[in-house]
């Protein structure tokens, strides 16, 4: 009879990164939500619905029979708080580049938010509110994906690390 391979436990430096990264995220995400940014969801909705022909009104978008509303998870922050989660849980680089990587990915990453928000809204204003729906979600997944592989490999050139254990 075959045996099956021993499950492998999780060491010492893997417990800290997920520990730290989930307390960091999880403040983040309730910060978020708690202030709500409602000057840049207002931003968010005024111009992306002027670019597209689109009324709003505070932080809501109509389209057709339906609107979307840019709520604070729309405005990027949560994508920058997954960001500063990474970068600050690890033991790599130092503190100093950390911040750098962090605003550097932060500004970046609030520039392609506002091109994903543009394109949900595009989507629903062309072919329906339910591929806005979609396109949302798709976008929102994918650009988490680009954040962390980009943040990967800036911080293996920064630091000269080979595998993700050499960031812990």
């Amino acid at each position: 009879m075959k045996q099956l391979p021993k499950a492998k436990l999780l060491s010492g430096n893997e417990v800290v990164f997920i520990a730290k990264f989930f307390s960091i995220f999880l403040i983040l995400e309730a910060a978020i939500n708690y202030f709500g940014f409602l000057a840049l969801q207002e931003f968010l909705a005024k111009s992306t619905a002027a670019a597209l022909g689109l009324a709003s009104s505070g932080s809501i978008v109509f389209i057709g029979g339906g609107s979307f509303e840019i709520s604070p998870s729309c405005t990027g922050l949560v994508s920058s708080s997954v960001l500063a989660a990474v970068v600050f849980s690890l033991r790599k680089p130092d503190f100093g580049k950390k911040i750098l990587i962090f605003l550097f990915g932060a500004v970046l990453l609030l520039i392609l938010n506002y091109f994903r928000v543009l394109a949900v809204l595009w989507a629903g204003k062309e072919f329906g509110i339910e591929a806005g729906g979609i396109v949302h979600v798709v976008s929102w997944f994918t650009t988490t994906i680009f954040v962390l592989a980009l943040w990967y490999f800036f911080t293996k050139k920064i630091t000269g690390a080979e595998e993700f254990s050499d960031f812990m």
